[in-house]
Parts: structure tokens; sequence; C-alpha cells
């Protein structure tokens, strides 16, 4: 658990201030009485009316007028906003909840931030405030974040830890899923097989671990029996038996990566990543004297999680098996456009698995050049695209494109409604929120980004 996280969870017993640091970066989480009520940061652009600029609830115009008003009057920004009554107070608060989640997430996203808590509370009268439960944040949190399977491995730990149920009171009430992991972490079943006979899918389950590590319901394991672990690894694993493994392991092949032959079963595909994992997982050159190895060792669990998401994946297996095809078969299948275009939309999807941006939007450019027509092509496409601003209108137009090809895409609408709202374009997003829930009812994305969006008709935006 991060020293944020735990200090927020330390607080929320009763009430205080929770700073994190990062550089000259300062962020404030205020928590009355157990519930987060306010969050604010001394960078302008984190600010609440910002916020509200930036996500459509207030124009530009109307916030200068706001704070030129609270200058003049010694009130504050919120108390000016609520006296005038737009936005209604219910869209104020929704954006204040929505500010708050998105400063929590990104802090505990810092790798080297500092934090620190102290009693009593600001005044904050005139302020809009909320009322949320940090551990329900943090578990939420650990369900997009980080965005990278391998990522996510690398943060709860080797195969071989064994988590403990801290003995806590979630305060909610359990799933199918949370019953199980409170149950079975009981400090004496590693965590390979906790996912494996998990009642959940395996990214599943490994989320919600890491959530429970998170808000305090899990705890990696005693330290003592952890620290006994680790002086016998130690022992154990030498460096002549490490320099051994990265040789054998210096291909890219996946079937090489994981030392099996393409006959493997699924399970053992299984079995071969968890025995990889197990020994040679990133934690394990941490410390010690193999420690100057680690970053060999970094880019070498990123070679086996990238063997097995491809290999543990009936479709991406079958289009990697038939790039190895006889020379005959291969050359045959190098003239059909639809089997090079699915190679590359493949490729293009791993690359963004692993955050390979670049590379993604090159194999997805090529996959689409040679098979326009596929709705899932121009989707990951324009994921890819949105996440960096200068490429917003290239998205907008291939996530338009998805849309097109399959009216029912609830990603695309998704997707295209986040973007939206992103560039304060709030009637176009609640548009996109609607369609995708005239599609999927319940479908939560679409539901929470219609609440940000507000329900506003379209307004003839363009």
């Amino acid at each position: 658990m991060s020293a944020f996280a735990r200090l927020l969870l330390e607080t929320a017993k009763g009430s205080g201030i929770v700073t994190a640091t990062r550089g000259k970066l300062r962020r404030l989480f205020c928590i009355d009485e157990g519930r987060l009520v306010f969050a604010t940061s001394n960078l302008v652009e984190e600010q609440f009316g910002e916020y509200l600029v930036r996500t459509g609830v207030l124009g530009p115009a109307d916030r200068a007028q706001a704070l030129e008003a609270a200058s003049t009057t010694g009130k504050r920004f919120s108390e000016i906003l609520v006296e005038g009554g737009v936005p209604p107070i219910e869209r104020l608060r929704r954006a204040q909840e929505g500010l708050l989640r998105e400063l929590l997430s990104s802090t505990l996203e810092w790798p080297d931030a500092t934090a620190q808590a102290e009693s009593g509370l600001p005044r904050l009268t005139g302020e809009i405030t909320v009322h949320l439960t940090p551990r329900d944040l943090l578990i939420a949190h650990a369900q997009r974040h980080p965005a990278a399977l391998d990522a996510l491995r690398v943060r709860i730990g080797p195969p071989d830890l064994r988590p403990i149920a801290a003995g806590e009171d979630p305060g909610f009430e359990l799933d199918p899923l949370g019953e199980y992991l409170l149950l079975r972490c009981n400090g004496s079943v590693e965590l390979g097989a906790i996912v494996e006979g998990s009642p959940a899918e395996e990214v599943t389950t490994l989320r919600r671990i890491y959530g429970y590590l998170l808000a305090g319901l899990l705890e990696r394991e005693d330290r003592a029996t952890r620290e006994a672990r680790g002086k016998r690894r130690e022992a154990e694993l030498t460096r002549e038996e490490c320099l051994g493994r990265l040789t054998l392991s210096s291909t890219n092949e996946h079937y090489a990566v994981l030392g099996l032959d393409r006959s493997a079963r699924r399970e053992q595909i299984r079995e071969a990543y968890y025995a990889l994992a197990r020994r040679y997982h990133p934690d394990r050159f941490r410390s010690g004297p193999l420690t100057d190895l680690l970053p060999r060792f970094e880019e070498f669990f990123g070679r086996v999680t990238a063997a097995y998401n491809t290999l543990a994946d009936p479709e991406m297996r079958a289009e990697y098996d038939r790039q190895a095809e006889a020379p005959e078969t291969a050359a045959a299948a190098a003239t059909d456009t639809g089997y090079i275009a699915r190679q590359n939309y493949l490729r293009g999807k791993v690359a963004a698995q692993h955050r390979r941006y670049a590379e993604a939007v090159t194999f997805l450019e090529n996959a689409i050049q040679q098979d326009p027509g596929q709705a899932e092509y121009h989707l990951e496409l324009g994921l890819v695209q949105a996440r960096n601003p200068r490429f917003r209108a290239e998205a907008e137009r291939h996530l338009l494109q998805a849309t097109n090809l399959a009216p029912t895409l609830v990603e695309g609408y998704v997707a295209l409604g986040q973007m939206y709202l992103k560039s304060a374009r709030k009637s176009r997003a609640a548009k996109m929120a609607r369609e995708a829930l005239r599609w999927e009812p319940a479908h939560e994305g679409a539901a929470e980004l219609l609440r940000e969006a507000g329900s506003a008709s379209d307004d003839g935006e363009a």
C-alpha cells in the first residue's frame, strides 16, 4: 500500500487533512467523519473553476465573472455560483466529485510522492462538498490503473506472494469474488493458486486483489514470513542461473520465451508463466547482490507477460501461430489483405496494452489501410489516438467511422463522449452517452458519462 493510500485510510477513521506533495505540486484531501468531502491543488489548472470550464459545466466568461464577483465581495468562488443558481447545485456537486476522483486517482499514480496527515479541517464554509468513502475510491481506482497488465502484476507482487485478509469490515456488501478473496487469502495460499481458483476472469481477479491491497482489506503477507522467504530466495538464485535464463530468453518468439513447444495446452501456458514469474519477478532483484540485473529482468518480465497475453488468448494465439506456418502457406497468406490486416490489428492491440502507442498507431493504420471496413480496427486506433490531444481530430474521425460501421458499438460512443467531455462539448458528450445507453441500458461507463455531461440535449455543436 502506498503511503498516500495508507494515510487516507488512517485519517478516514476520524477527520483530518492528507497532503500529497510531488516537487512543487501540492494536493489537499479533506476528510470529515470518515468521508472525503473536498480536494484541491495549488496548481491553477487543477482547481475547481478550471475543472468546471474543462468539463463544460461553466463557460470561460461565466467563470471570469464569478471570480471577479468573489474578489469584489470577499466571498468564495463557489458561493457566488451557488447564489446565482447557475449551474444548479447538483451539477456543482457532481463536478466536485469528478475533480476529487481525478485528483485522487492521479495522486495514487505518482511514483515519487510524499504524504502527510494532520488532524482538523480547513474552513469549508461556502465550498462545494461531497461525501465519498476513501476505501471505495481506492478499489475503484484499481479497476483502471495501471492500464498495462504487466505493470499491474508488478505492483501486486510475485506469484508466490501469500496475501492475508486484514480482518477489517469492508463497509459494503461483498460480491462472490470479494467473498472468495477474503476467505481464500489466509496467508497459506500463493497468489497464483488464488487466481487459478477464482470465480472471475484472471484480469478481473488481479484488479480486485490490487484494489483490496490499496484499500487495506488485504495485506501482502506477514513481514517475518516475507523476510524469511526472501533470504531463502537469495540463497537459491545465483548469478549464473540468472544470466543463463536471460540468454535463453533473449528471443521474442513467444513459445521460446515461455520454454514451451507449439502443442502446449492452455494450462501448460499458464503454469509456465507463473513458474517464470515466481522465480524471476523483478521484485526479487530490488535488493541483494543481484540488483544490477533489475533492468534486464524488468524487460524480461515484459516479454514473458507479452508471450502469456498472446498465447493465453485463443484468437491471438491462432493468429500468432499462422505467422509461423510453412513457407508456402505463409506466402499464400501474404497475398491475403484481410489476413495481413488482422495481423497488424492484433499486433497493434498488444502494443497498446503495453503502452507502446507510437508502434500501436503504425500497426493499426496499416490494418485499416489493408481492410478499412472493420469497425474494431477504427475503434482501437481511435482509442489510442485519443490519448494525445494533438490527435483528437483523427481520433474522432476513426471513432465515428467505427460507430458508422457498427451502430451497436457501445465502446465507440462512450469513447467519443469522453473525448467530447474533455474538450467541453457537453451536449455532444451527453448525446453519445444516450446513444450508448440505447444499445446497452446497463452500461456503467455510459451512465457515468451522462451524469458528468448532464442531460443537455443536442444544441447543434459541430
